[in-house]
């Protein structure tokens, strides 16, 4: 019992940085290994590190200092309009980013993982938003809040689907757990912006697409995106034609259109996402 005890609290030292750390300042990997806390701080707080070896957690945080630069670099400082549910939270919050294709979990919490949090749009497999209450002991009372927000699950490397794959969706290399995020455990008012995040949401997957407006608009949005790529198809055709006709040699300005022509396309097959997919790598390549 003793060599139990004396072994659990024994300090080791940390498989990245080599530092001591005792048992309440470290995390064990898969393989027995260790991280100590500042090593865990540099990797995301929503995946478990008990799941990971030393080498898949090596680099899970280069991916993790990638995604920090593109935050810092990109998403922090972009020019574009930002949404953000609630503006200023107390638990969570959600910062959207339709120009660059992802957003931001303004996670104020706590706990292990200090790391800027961002998820592709084509990253997400489904939303809902959810409200946690204890129902009141007595008849007149209100019932008791314990939390609300938005849960989000993201697409899995073994679990894609056809139907994501034809979307343009695409796994997280990491993220297993369904994100539960909590807008607050005591304001209801900050509860409410949840309702908001996921009409952002269902603009950003169309889930409105096939609707016609009441004042005149012939075509849904579906329809219009559509008809786009049927023409964007028969464009591209036409350029790979006359490209054969040219011995293979198109002009920068036909080149610039053919790669209009292929995103009109894309845009149609994959329902909108695939112009978010776009503005997505696009982001990521400017830290390359």
């Amino acid at each position: 019992m003793m060599g139990f005890f004396s072994n659990l609290f024994a300090k080791q030292n940390c498989a990245v940085c080599g530092k001591e750390c005792g048992t309440l300042h470290r995390s064990k990997l898969r393989d027995g290994q260790f991280l100590c806390d500042d090593c865990g701080n540099k990797c995301s707080k929503y995946i478990r590190l008990s799941e990971l070896t030393l080498d898949e957690a090596k680099e899970h945080m280069e991916y993790m200092a990638r995604m920090k630069r593109v935050f810092d670099e990109v998403f922090d400082k972009t020019e574009f309009r930002v949404n953000a549910y609630p503006s200023t939270p107390t638990q969570m919050g959600l910062v959207f980013c339709d120009e660059l294709g992802m957003l931001y979990i303004d996670d104020r919490t706590g706990g292990r993982g200090k790391m800027p949090e961002l998820i592709r749009y084509d990253q997400i497999a489904s939303y809902e938003e959810y409200l946690d209450e204890t129902p009141a002991k007595e008849p007149g009372q209100e019932p008791t809040l314990n939390g609300g927000g938005l849960k989000i699950r993201l697409v899995q490397p073994r679990g894609i689907t056809e139907a994501q794959t034809q979307r343009g969706m695409r796994p997280h290399p990491y993220i297993k757990q369904e994100l539960v995020i909590c807008f607050s455990k005591r304001d209801r008012r900050e509860i409410g912006y949840a309702h908001i995040a996921r009409q952002h949401l269902d603009h950003i997957f169309g889930v409105h697409d096939n609707e016609t407006s009441m004042f005149g608009r012939r075509m849904s949005k579906a329809e219009e995106r559509e008809l786009k790529g049927q023409m964007g198809m028969i464009g591209a055709m036409g350029a790979v034609a006359s490209a054969a006709m040219k011995g293979g040699q198109l002009s920068e300005q036909e080149k610039a259109q053919f790669v209009e022509n292929i995103n009109l396309a894309n845009d149609a097959q994959t329902g909108g996402m695939a112009l978010y997919s776009r503005r997505a790598d696009e982001a990521f390549a400017k830290v390359q």
